[in-house]
């Protein structure tokens, strides 16, 4: 009889991990549980009429060599759509005022961003001791001890809440930005080591994160997701909500909520931190323990379709940053259709303003009205928007992007020990080793690998 793999969520992670061990065993047999009624998770794109809106992730870098796979095996790759040129061009509210966060240093020094002693405090970060490594920092105090206090609460503070919908004093440096942490260790200096990168032709990018051309799909981000479940090589169950998970033996028993008990050699959760916390709680405390301890705050994002006439305001780019003193509600607003074509009818513009998070967990309180009126008055301020907007919808995802705070690397360390007293049993998803769409692909894809070697030996 073959053996079974069941694998719980059907996002990228959970569907990557499927095609992994498909691709690794063509002997075993593979389900995907999912509870909604569509797979693709965050990563989903909505069509009315010509709008088309992401309700997660804008687009993925396209240097991750596993999402290079997926797409491939997905059939994807004339679907693959790059981002606008202009995307290089991002902004941030200072003052009031839209101010371009240049890549060149003078154009940068001339935005008004930073003061002459913010700037100069820059200048002086080569000068500044490394850090001891077994130290945990937060971004924000790495920020401020490297570069200043100024740039820590103008720069990367609103950057972490555009990345994380996160506070910067809360996060962990090397949990949530390791090569920010690894530039310093390997060169005693954030200048000095990405001159020395750029010195040695690596393309690696910014030290915040790899380089790569921010790409989606022709139709939005949920059509990888969509063709890796439809192609027939392992069987997706939607409206699946899995009610308990009991270990007996070297068996998975999986209580399906008005379905049979689901019997797996081998068990993939990927899905949310807290959703797998509540699965694992009676099969083992301790990890269930640490993933409850990871938090995943409320997002809600508004996109406002906007005729291009009443939005001279906007400029061409990526979007902006808006920092919490500048007096909005919104993390950041992206410019969809700036970015990507086919995002918006040829005479409008799409816009998504971004809310919640760790530093306003009351907007999960709002109603989809209310958070449309909140972002069709904040656009109206920030770019002044003349007219109702052509189209508007809300999404709210009453827990969204898991925060990677002071004692994650350690709790994920926890993990990883008491997994090994548990055989079989892989966790995925975006919960633990990176947020990014090609980051958790990457992880289901490494668990689906391990899963499948596993019920070959």
């Amino acid at each position: 009889m073959a053996k079974r793999l069941a694998i719980i969520g059907a996002g990228i992670s959970g569907l990557a991990a499927a095609h992994a061990a498909r691709s690794h065993n063509d002997t075993i047999e593979i389900v995907v549980l999912e509870k909604d009624s569509q797979v693709g998770g965050k990563a989903r794109s909505l069509s009315f009429g010509d709008w088309r809106m992401e309700a997660g992730p804008t687009g993925f870098l396209d240097n991750e060599p596993i999402l290079d796979r997926l797409i491939d095996a997905a059939g994807l790759t004339n679907q693959r759509l790059p981002a606008n040129p202009s995307a290089a061009h991002r902004f941030l509210l200072r003052n009031g005022r839209l101010r371009e966060a240049h890549a060149h240093p003078l154009r940068f020094a001339a935005s008004g961003i930073l003061g002459p002693l913010g700037l100069a405090r820059i200048a002086a970060e080569p000068f500044i001791p490394r850090h001891p490594a077994a130290e945990e920092e937060s971004v924000f105090d790495f920020a401020a001890r490297r570069l200043g206090t100024q740039a820590a609460e103008r720069l990367i503070a609103p950057m972490v809440l555009g990345v994380f919908a996160g506070d910067a004093r809360r996060l962990s440096l090397a949990a949530a930005f390791p090569k920010l942490a690894a530039l310093e260790q390997d060169h005693g200096s954030l200048i000095r080591g990405m001159v020395a990168r750029r010195r040695s032709g690596k393309t690696e990018g910014g030290p915040a994160g790899p380089a790569g051309w921010l790409t989606s799909f022709k139709e939005g981000m949920q059509s990888l997701p969509l063709a890796l479940a439809q192609q027939g090589k392992f069987e997706v169950r939607t409206n699946s909500t899995v009610q308990t998970l009991e270990r007996r033996g070297n068996q998975w028993h999986i209580a399906l909520a008005g379905q049979e008990t689901l019997r797996a050699d081998a068990l993939i959760l990927a899905t949310e931190p807290w959703a797998m916390a509540e699965m694992l709680d009676t099969v083992h405390a301790r990890i269930a323990e640490h993933l409850a301890l990871i938090p995943c705050p409320a997002v809600s994002v508004v996109a406002l379709g906007l005729p291009k006439a009443s939005a001279q305001g906007v400029p061409t780019g990526f979007g902006v940053l808006i920092p919490r003193a500048e007096g909005y509600r919104a993390l950041g607003c992206l410019w969809d259709s700036r970015l990507f074509p086919g995002r918006a009818p040829q005479q409008g513009l799409l816009m998504r303003l971004m809310y919640g998070g760790s530093v306003d967990p009351e907007i999960a309180e709002m109603d989809e009205q209310a958070l449309i009126a909140l972002a069709q008055h904040e656009a109206t301020r920030l770019f002044g928007i003349e007219g109702p907007p052509m189209f508007a919808h809300a999404i709210r995802w009453p827990r969204a992007i898991p925060q990677y705070e002071i004692g994650h690397l350690e709790r994920v360390g926890g993990i990883e020990e008491s997994l090994h007293n548990l055989p079989g049993l892989y966790l995925a998803g975006n919960g633990l080793y990176g947020i990014a769409f090609g980051r958790s692909a990457a992880a289901g894809y490494s668990a689906g690998e391990e899963a499948a070697l596993y019920l070959a030996d």
